[in-house]
């Protein structure tokens, strides 16, 4: 199974320390939660100003960064977020007032798209889902990592594929190795883990345990 390891943390020196612990793992892709504490009552690192050393850092690492925009208003800022040659980003559907507007402006700047879709959305809601190439399904309510998997994300995931979705499903929240097969078996084919990678005495053994799925 594709595994990305999720970063979620208060500061900038947080965030460090998980791409320093995370070069041991051999994965080339990261992920980034950036919070405002209004889309979310949890507020993470969400600084534009570091993004030049993000960059110096995970280039020296040869890290892709993908960044997740949880914030009340992202239209207003992904131009700055894309100014740091990021390889993703990842956008909430519910706040996102302009999707095709986002995805020109990642296509500009050779970003990938990611649209992603709170536990409660209905997929009928995202419309016609041929015209998105990554979809990421949260399965836990956005905000603080270590929450419990929400069941509906099974079904959603069916539901995708059933509506023609041939892209990539990415699932993230409530990630450990029995959700991981789950998810897998539905169809998913990335899954991105924060608590269950980071939270256990050995973090590589965890990523690896779930990338042999």
């Amino acid at each position: 199974m594709r595994v990305i390891p999720a970063i979620n943390e208060e500061s900038f020196e947080g965030v460090k320390d998980r791409l320093f612990a995370a070069r041991d793992f051999g994965e080339m892709n990261l992920h980034i939660d950036v919070t405002d504490g209004k889309f979310t009552a949890h507020r993470t690192w969400n600084d534009v100003r570091d993004l030049t050393e993000l960059r110096f850092v995970a280039n020296n690492f040869g890290f892709k960064i993908g960044v997740h925009l949880m914030m009340e208003d992202p239209d207003s800022v992904i131009d700055k977020w894309l100014g740091a040659a990021l390889h993703a980003l990842v956008i909430p559907f519910e706040t996102l007032k302009e999707p095709k507007i986002a995805m020109e402006k990642c296509k500009e700047n050779n970003t990938l798209f990611i649209l992603s879709v709170n536990p409660s959305t209905p997929i009928k809601m995202l419309g016609d889902v041929k015209r998105f190439e990554h979809i990421q399904l949260l399965a836990v309510d956005p905000g603080a990592s270590g929450q419990v998997f929400q069941e509906v994300v099974i079904e959603k995931i069916k539901s995708l594929r059933i509506n023609g979705f041939s892209g990539k499903i990415i699932i993230d929240g409530g990630i450990n190795p029995d959700t991981a097969r789950r998810v897998k078996f539905a169809g998913a084919d990335v899954i991105i883990s924060a608590s269950y990678i980071w939270n256990g005495p050995d973090p590589e053994k965890r990523y690896k345990e779930l990338k042999a799925i």
